[in-house]
């Protein structure tokens, strides 16, 4: 049996951490005010799934103990080993239509079987179909008495409203260093893995917050001859830490050539791109915290007294600000890696922006921005064309800015929101994801929403039916209402010479050919 089912928590006090979900669901229990429906939301491999069970057996342990669960009678067993037929679990992802959610509910009218209560374990219940959920509704609004749903999901985001106002919310939250040390070596113990501590601590930086994870790593390096942070960092080709420093100092002193080499050193050491770049972001926070007088709470835990030092040396030849554009930078390649046909380039790119001269400027874009036209401007000083300042939206721009305090809370929420518009776009239309780069939200008020686009190209592709529904779609389900999506024009300075290609472009056959690829249908 693989380690993380083995050593699957059995009870809530073997949960580590969840401190709180422990305390509600005790609680809860021992005044004998338990929900009928309960959904379990956070980061997967935070104990979701197995505190859902560990619940099933305390409403039906036979011992009659339910705030800690035998473990030995034949209700507590047979829910353990997943032969009870009262205990249902179900994988949203793979039964998520409107007939499964229907035979679900025929089936919870039938009393249990050999359990005081029927539980239905529904995992990434965010995969339900719309029509499912709505199935779904009135069960979760009066279920049987015989009855407890337990939901889970890793995006709450996705969770209808209506089904929101029917159960009770837990939050489960990612595991700190500290509690993934604990768990990690509590198995390497149990095991006789003779895992170091810094092994240890690369293998809980390694699963980021994910308990199950950590044990799955720890399980695959098992079989190493010896267990030490130096064959860890090797086997599981993260990037090593002394390179990592070294591309980090040579950002740091803005030594683009110095930089690009210490990254194609750690790639041609045979280093995965996407965990090279998770380790430099884990690395960059690392710095954040210590910048910010964090260092020794936040930081000396996860690595040895050596690194620390090095860590510390690294944090005082940052810029406060350009550190937070240099986060910014490599979170921006991490999320875009899955898209690039090279699969290294966005990491470079991250590392030529990172250690340009605008990126200590500050977080700011826009100013990024200005500085770049104005070395424009002054490489052109000397000719006799005149400058036209902010005539064009660099690419670079981003499609939404940050919420100001008086920003509406609808403008806010689709700006918490973009990245995930961008990627439920991106799955339906990739070419309209792209023009979205390149806009930006204006007004959003009652039912309409404004996007600017820089050109009347954008313009057409995003108000053609296909991509208008698509989007009117996603807006509804955030703001939980009914949405129109509609565009205008950014204002900015024309060339002279720029009219008469746009008015031969409007008859264009290409252009028109190009709108047709878009939009999947004919242009207007």
């Amino acid at each position: 049996m693989v380690l993380y089912r083995k050593y699957r928590p059995q009870t809530l006090d073997e949960v580590i951490g969840q401190t709180l979900v422990k305390q509600a669901l005790k609680s809860a229990i021992s005044s004998g005010k338990l929900s009928h429906a309960y959904l379990f939301c956070g980061p997967r491999g935070t104990g979701k799934t197995s505190t859902a069970r560990i619940l099933a057996k305390m409403v039906n342990c036979e011992a009659g103990n339910e705030k800690v669960p035998c473990n030995k009678c034949s209700a507590c067993m047979s829910i353990t080993d997943g032969s009870n037929l009262d205990v249902v679990e179900m994988d949203a992802a793979s039964n998520r239509g409107i007939e499964d959610i229907r035979v679900l509910r025929d089936n919870i009218k039938l009393s249990p079987t050999s359990l005081k209560k029927k539980v239905y374990i529904i995992d990434e219940v965010h995969m339900l179909s719309t029509d499912a959920f709505n199935a779904l509704l009135k069960t979760l609004e009066e279920p049987p008495e015989h009855v407890l749903f337990v939901l889970a999901t890793t995006e709450l985001q996705k969770i209808p409203a209506t089904i929101l106002s029917r159960v009770s919310k837990l939050d489960f939250k990612s595991a700190t260093s500290e509690e993934l040390v604990e768990a990690l070596e509590r198995v390497a113990k149990a095991e006789k893995i003779n895992a170091d501590k810094g092994a240890i601590l690369e293998i809980g930086k390694k699963a980021q917050g994910s308990f199950r994870d950590g044990i799955k790593l720890l399980d695959l390096v098992s079989t190493l001859p010896e267990i030490n942070q130096a064959a860890v960092e090797e086997f599981l080709r993260g990037g090593a830490f002394a390179g990592v420093a070294g591309l980090l100092e040579n950002i740091a002193a803005k030594k683009t050539t110095e930089a690009l080499s210490s990254l194609e050193k750690e790639v041609g050491a045979g280093v995965n791109i996407k965990e090279l770049t998770i380790t430099i972001l884990d690395t960059l926070r690392q710095l954040l915290l210590i910048k910010h007088g964090l260092g020794k709470q936040l930081v000396s835990g996860e690595v040895d007294e050596e690194k620390y030092k090095v860590l510390e040396g690294l944090a005082g030849k940052f810029e406060a600000a350009h550190l937070a554009v240099v986060i910014e930078t490599f979170q921006k390649s991490f999320e875009q890696n899955r898209y690039s046909s090279v699969a290294i380039l966005p990491l470079e790119l991250a590392v030529v922006e990172s250690a340009s001269e605008y990126q200590s400027i500050g977080v700011s874009e826009d100013r990024k921005a200005e500085v770049l036209e104005d070395k424009q401007i002054s490489r052109t000083e000397k000719s006799d064309t005149p400058i036209h300042r902010h005539s064009e939206t660099p690419a670079e721009i981003p499609i939404i800015a940050v919420p100001s305090e008086n920003a509406s809370e609808d403008m806010q929420k689709i700006t918490e929101k973009w990245n995930y518009i961008l990627e439920t776009v991106r799955a339906a239309n990739f070419s309209l994801e792209a023009l979205l780069r390149s806009s930006r939200i204006v007004k959003c008020e009652g039912k309409n929403v404004v996007l600017e686009v820089p050109y009347s190209f954008h313009q057409r592709i995003i108000e053609a039916p296909k991509a208008r529904d698509l989007l009117e779609t996603i807006f509804a389900d955030i703001l939980q209402r009914k949405v129109l999506v509609s565009t205008v024009l950014g204002k900015k300075a024309v060339k002279s010479e720029g009219l008469a290609n746009v008015e031969v472009a409007a008859d264009d056959e290409i252009v028109k050919i190009a709108a047709e690829i878009f939009n999947s249908e004919p242009a207007s």
